[in-house]
């Protein structure tokens, strides 16, 4: 995968170009094989950003960039299942992409994760399990006194 077309238009809507100069190069990308640009347009389709809303088209381009391995689309595409948007509400479906957008390095899953198995949302309610996803979680600052 080449990346220079994703990363051209990024620099452009970053710059404040027009969306419909950086429309086609993320379409250019995607054609390449860039899945990230999948996972921009995906956005774009979701919240209407320079486009008309489509959450089908969403789900759609999430998906695939999600079975890409790109963990920000995957963690969408959970949120997707989780809240019925652009698919049928599926919870256990959304524990699963909420699982590979944490394989794939979004860490921030595993709060959405250890909430699901806490309550038994779309999984098997067990503690333990939720339990071990804390330990993805950020440790804050340490409190005074403690070590």
């Amino acid at each position: 995968m080449n990346g220079k077309l994703y990363d051209k238009a990024l620099a452009l809507i970053n710059r404040g170009a027009s969306p419909g100069d950086v429309y086609p190069l993320l379409l250019e990308a995607m054609d390449a094989g860039d899945y990230r640009a999948h996972y921009a347009l995906g956005t774009w389709y979701l919240y209407g950003r320079h486009i008309k809303v489509s959450n089908k088209k969403a789900v759609s381009l999430f998906r695939q960039a999600a079975e890409n391995d790109v963990a920000e689309a995957a963690f969408d595409l959970a949120v997707c299942y989780e809240k019925g948007e652009g698919v049928r509400k599926d919870l256990s479906k959304a524990a699963a992409f909420y699982l590979r957008a944490l394989r794939c390095g979004d860490e921030s899953a595993a709060e959405e994760l250890r909430r699901m198995f806490y309550w038994g949302f779309g999984v098997e309610k067990n503690r333990m399990i939720a339990s071990e996803f804390a330990a993805f979680e950020k440790p804050g600052p340490e409190k005074p006194g403690r070590r």
